[in-house]
């Protein structure tokens, strides 16, 4: 027997087990929804490129640093 074949083949207590879980599933599915960030494709694009060239984004973000550090 199959969850999915339907809860009319379980025992009252199976049952409540499987709306409940699905309840829970059905929760926890809205919650990632809401906690999820976002999506920004510049910092799409951005976390692409570091991950395709990290050392050459490491270099690019120091050299940045560096710049605003002698301005101020």
């Amino acid at each position: 027997m199959t969850i999915e074949a339907g809860t009319d083949e379980l025992s009252p207590e199976a049952a409540r087990v499987y709306r409940a879980a699905k309840a829970i599933n059905a929760m926890s599915d809205d919650m990632d929804a809401e906690l999820l960030p976002k999506q920004n494709p510049v910092l799409d694009a951005l976390r692409l490129l570091a991950r395709e060239a990290p050392l050459s984004s490491l270099a690019v973000a120091f050299a940045l640093g560096v710049m605003v550090a002698r301005r101020r």
